[in-house]
């Protein structure tokens, strides 16, 4: 597959997904639009591209014939603006945890249990990989790290709108509690102030300004620092460090995508998603609680996206291109 860090394949790639989207995103049927690896008889094909159409129900054969005479589907053609498409099932919800939710428990060492312990609790200095919540919402999230607000300079905590949020009626001011409600987060834990969000950039994406009451450092738990971004691309190994599951490892296999999401009874459209799998089978990437977490390259270090969303079968993390957040958001991020 020609690389898609090349600025032409790239531009090649964004117009063809964005004619998929135009024919297909609202298809009843259809959840999200991207282009990456596709799966051959469930095996990813990592030195293959096409445009991934994501489904609740992949139908076939007479089931298919049945729900296009209901109007439910469309036929997804085999090629769209010359690349060949896949049809895979993806059913995603955002990644935040409340009372009475499925999340299921991380697949990891006991290691991770006190690690999750550690980050449901009070912290100073606070880092990316923590829980956090507004303190409207009974629930946590995650706080993904410092960002710095290209106007003023004044330190930032960035997240994501469903954890700094989370309600259509809320304005700027609203306190942010670190621990987030939901793991004993009270009005004496409110460490910062929302600020603005990127939903009418179809992103889900906010910032809050942090008070004088504790420091926040550029550091991710059991990470370390971050030392700046990139952009995702298809292949890439990420680490990232969320409040549920802790640190976990994945691989982007896709990128340019357009997610349709429910957020507080209304239908939203995030765009520049990024699909990330695990490295192995039967790891966990994510789950519940780890909604605003950096996904960052293994390598350098560099953050690539905003962990916003996610599925358990199969298992797959939706991030957000973390260029697009911080231009969005006038902010800049944090770098050792």
């Amino acid at each position: 597959m020609t690389s898609p860090g090349d600025a032409l394949v790239r531009a090649r790639i964004r117009l063809a997904v964005n004619e998929a989207v135009r024919g297909y995103l609202f298809d009843p049927n259809v959840r999200m639009i991207d282009f990456g690896n596709p799966r051959r008889q469930g095996n990813l094909c990592e030195d293959e591209g096409a445009i991934r159409v994501h489904v609740r129900r992949k139908l076939a054969g007479a089931s298919l014939e049945s729900a296009v005479r209901a109007g439910d589907t469309v036929p997804i053609p085999k090629v769209i603006a010359g690349f060949q498409t896949d049809v895979t099932v993806g059913r995603y919800r955002p990644h935040f945890v409340f009372p009475g939710s499925s999340s299921r428990p991380a697949k990891v060492s006991p290691y991770w249990r006190r690690a999750r312990s550690s980050r449901a609790t009070r912290a100073d200095p606070m880092s990316g990989g923590i829980s956090i919540s507004d303190a409207a919402q009974y629930t946590y999230g995650t706080l993904g790290g410092l960002v710095f607000d290209r106007a003023t300079g004044a330190p930032m905590i960035l997240s994501n709108w469903h954890v700094l949020v989370g309600d259509w009626s809320q304005r700027p001011g609203l306190a942010i509690y670190q621990p987030g409600r939901l793991d004993g987060g009270v009005y004496t834990d409110s460490v910062a102030r929302y600020v603005r969000d990127a939903m009418a950039a179809n992103l889900d994406a906010a910032v809050a300004t942090v008070g004088n009451v504790r420091r926040l450092i550029n550091d991710q738990v059991d990470l370390g620092p971050v030392r700046g971004s990139m952009t995702a691309e298809i292949g890439m190994d990420v680490v990232k460090s969320g409040r549920a599951s802790g640190v976990t490892y994945g691989r982007v296999t896709g990128i340019e995508g357009s997610q349709r999401m429910q957020y507080a009874g209304v239908e939203r459209l995030i765009r520049n998603c990024v699909a990330i799998e695990p490295r192995e089978d039967g790891a966990q990437v994510s789950t519940g609680g780890d909604s605003g977490s950096l996904w960052l390259d293994a390598d350098s270090r560099r953050a690539v996206g905003l962990h916003f969303a996610g599925s358990d079968v199969p298992e797959r993390a939706l991030a957000i291109d973390l260029a697009t957040v911080l231009d969005v958001l006038q902010v800049q991020l944090a770098a050792a």
